[in-house]
């Protein structure tokens, strides 16, 4: 008899086959075995050469088949269907939409259900992706945000976290004259990795190519000048993707004017010309937070000179909608404020500032535009010249 169940069949006298029921029951739908691939997962196949993830379970009769991969706030980045005994499933680190999904962790479900009525199988696990979009400050290739850190020897140092929100290691480039300012940046080519953008004291600005955390970054490593006269800005900050391409862009402030400038990023190594958004000449610091209320696109955060802090929202076609008062009377001890990205793992973007006695402190994003209460991380950074 079939252990599945259903019908029993037979040879009669006059050699044709009939089934008659087995009397069995249907069997639940069950795996017998699975073959999971590495759960850490690169995209770009810079280790394994294999840009796929692919894993397979073998059920116990036929099913429909249903794989859906999650981001760390519960988003659906990507959905497969299949059918049969047989289930192979095969990611190529892609949303449904065919752009590469934000790195970090993810967590998959399958789930079966059987062609015969029989039951329902659900499996679960987690993975890591590497070599897709990358998040906001986020140098390492990974999720987490970085910070870079300029100190009176010339190193210019980034400045890792594993995820706890703290800064865990760091590694260094020597050799960085003072009135260095670095800027997180992202990818301006087809490499996905997020390079860096260097305005040299003479006014030069600099696009130093992407290392993916493979290294430091000194002043001979590759890079690309992106012209001069760039000391006219008093301000240049990476808010994230303001014009909806999936590609972080940069702004700038005219000290003569306090007019701000969009440097859109084209895509191939280069900004598009400035282009004015907005006139901001009273605001004593402009930080570009990434995006903070989930909508897809960048932010940007103000300081005015009453210590309110304020968000102006990125619209996606490279302008900010009106501002949003976050918190009042905040951060009037901080000479530094910067929109790290996620260094706590949730998938939020966080912001960490730097007090004149030289404590560091996060606020955790929550994900809707504005932030938790402050939690000091580390004490002493006093000796940088400049966090960025």
């Amino acid at each position: 008899m079939d252990k599945l169940g259903g019908g029993v069949a037979y040879v009669g006298a006059d050699h044709a086959i009939r089934i008659v029921p087995s009397g069995v029951p249907t069997q639940s739908l069950g795996k017998i075995e699975s073959d999971l691939d590495d759960n850490l997962f690169d995209a770009a196949g810079r280790n394994s050469g294999n840009m796929e993830w692919n894993s397979t379970f073998q059920l116990n009769k036929p099913a429909g088949w249903t794989f859906t991969v999650k981001d760390a706030q519960g988003r659906t980045d990507r959905t497969l269907k299949g059918s049969g005994a047989a289930v192979t499933v095969s990611w190529d680190g892609k949303t449904t939409s065919g752009a590469y999904a934000y790195n970090g962790p993810k967590t998959w479900t399958l789930t079966a259900t059987a062609a015969d009525g029989g039951g329902t199988y659900t499996t679960s696990g987690k993975l890591a992706l590497s070599g897709g979009r990358q998040g906001h400050h986020d140098q390492g290739g990974y999720a987490y945000g970085e910070l870079v850190t300029l100190n009176s020897s010339g190193s210019l140092a980034l400045q890792y976290t594993d995820g706890g929100g703290t800064f865990d290691w760091k590694q260094n480039g020597s050799g960085w004259p003072a009135g260095t300012v670095a800027v997180l940046f992202g990818d301006m080519g087809k490499d996905r990795c997020a390079e860096m953008l260097v305005r040299m004291p003479n006014g030069e600005l600099r696009r130093y190519a992407g290392k993916c955390g493979e290294g430091s970054y000194a002043p001979a490593s590759s890079h690309t000048s992106l012209g001069t006269g760039w000391n006219a800005y008093n301000v240049l900050t990476a808010p994230g993707d303001l014009t909806g391409d999936g590609r972080t862009d940069l702004l700038a402030r005219k000290a003569s004017t306090g007019d701000v400038y969009l440097f859109a990023n084209d895509g191939a190594s280069r900004l598009k010309p400035g282009v004015k958004i907005r006139s901001w000449a009273t605001y004593k610091k402009i930080v570009g937070a990434g995006d903070l209320n989930g909508d897809g696109f960048g932010d940007v955060l103000v300081q005015d000179k009453a210590g309110t802090l304020w968000r102006y929202d990125g619209t996606g076609t490279g302008q900010v909608k009106e501002r949003v008062k976050v918190f009042s009377n905040w951060g009037t001890s901080y000479n530094v404020v910067v929109g790290v990205g996620d260094i706590t793992g949730d998938g939020k973007n966080d912001l960490v500032s730097r007090d004149t006695a030289g404590n560091l402190y996060r606020n955790n994003g929550d994900g809707k535009g504005s932030f938790g209460a402050r939690t000091r991380i580390a004490t002493g950074w006093q000796a940088y010249r400049g966090i960025f």
